[in-house]
């Protein structure tokens, strides 16, 4: 029985050595889709755990409180890191770790740092750790699933579900189109086309074309094309030939769903030159681009993105186009503003 814990998903890339950071934002996608469908994902990778879940009682996300306990002073922290508090259907009181690295391939002593992670989360917060690794790498047969320690006869043991997406998506996943294994799909053709440009393209256009033949409504395919055009971010160039593409299908599919594609590559040129420093008129641009999405701000929240360091501006520019509210906004914010000093 469980009686307390943390659940957390462990995301490996193996491109990412070789890979530009700009290339591909593989964590804001996961991490917005995880935010959003957490309760579609358990249920795809970890059937088990999510029926131990009552998915009716209302999740208490606590992002900034984990990364507090797992972030790395002195470097710019590229995880994604999510806590959220849910009850189990015993009644019981659960708190799930659901914790998306991107983390380059084969990595040594992977188990040891999981157990680490598990044991400071469970001094920080005095709840048992669970955790789940969800493994997008493309390494055949790395498949660590337990971290072992035994002197004598003393043992102490971290045992972990495990789901390998490459190898799922060649077995029971080849006919499923759910949005947890498209968005899988999206992550393994990422790395599979990394530093080939013209792949990258033909990748992607695979991925988008298919969404409008298996009859998504319009709702399900923006929101799909999101995530896909954040995970296979295209050269310029590519990029707009893409957006061509893409605009001719619509329009002899006569279905106009993503008609929003300029608007969205212009806004992400935007906050991504703002955060940099190369629009001029500074934060404006970028709070201009938070209030299209976002709504009106409030004048403390306006104060806080002005606040912010130009590194985490143009992560925050990075990060705008996934934002679909406030709430939205302030979340980011509560887990990426520089700690008070005290």
């Amino acid at each position: 029985m469980i009686r307390g814990g943390a659940i957390g998903i462990q995301l490996t890339d193996p491109a990412r050595r070789t890979v530009p950071e700009h290339d591909s934002d593989y964590d804001g996608a996961w991490k917005q889709a995880l935010r959003d469908h957490l309760p579609q994902f358990v249920e795809k990778y970890f059937p088990a755990m999510h029926e131990a879940i009552d998915w009716t009682s209302p999740l208490d996300w606590l992002d900034k409180e984990v990364s507090q306990v797992l972030g790395q002073p002195h470097r710019r922290n590229r995880e994604v890191d999510v806590l959220v508090r849910v009850r189990l259907r015993s009644g019981g009181q659960q708190w799930i770790l659901v914790h998306l690295e991107i983390q380059t391939s084969y990595e040594e002593g992977f188990a040891l740092r999981l157990s680490r992670y598990s044991s400071g989360l469970f001094w920080v917060f005095g709840e048992r750790v669970v955790t789940l690794v969800v493994l997008a790498d493309l390494r055949e047969g790395w498949l660590p699933r337990e971290d072992v320690f035994q002197v004598a006869d003393f043992e102490s043991r971290l045992k972990f579900p495990v789901c390998k997406l490459i190898a799922r998506l060649e077995t029971d996943w080849r006919d499923d189109n759910s949005l947890p294994v498209q968005l899988a799909r999206a992550q393994i053709e990422a790395l599979r086309t990394a530093g080939d440009p013209e792949g990258r393209y033909r990748a992607k256009w695979r991925l988008v074309r298919r969404l409008f033949e298996l009859g998504y409504n319009a709702d399900q395919i923006r929101e799909l094309f999101r995530l896909i055009d954040w995970m296979m971010h295209l050269r310029d160039d590519l990029s707009e030939r893409f957006e061509q593409d893409l605009t001719a299908l619509e329009e002899s599919l006569k279905m106009p769903y993503v008609t929003s594609v300029e608007r969205i590559a212009e806004a992400r040129g935007e906050a991504r030159g703002e955060a940099r420093g190369e629009t001029k008129g500074g934060t404006n641009v970028l709070l201009k681009q938070l209030r299209k999405l976002c709504g009106p701000l409030p004048e403390r929240v306006e104060d806080r993105v002005r606040k912010l360091s130009m590194e985490r501006l143009e992560a925050l520019g990075e990060a705008v186009l996934g934002f679909r509210s406030l709430q939205d906004l302030k979340a980011w914010l509560d887990s990426h503003e520089k700690p008070a000093e005290g």
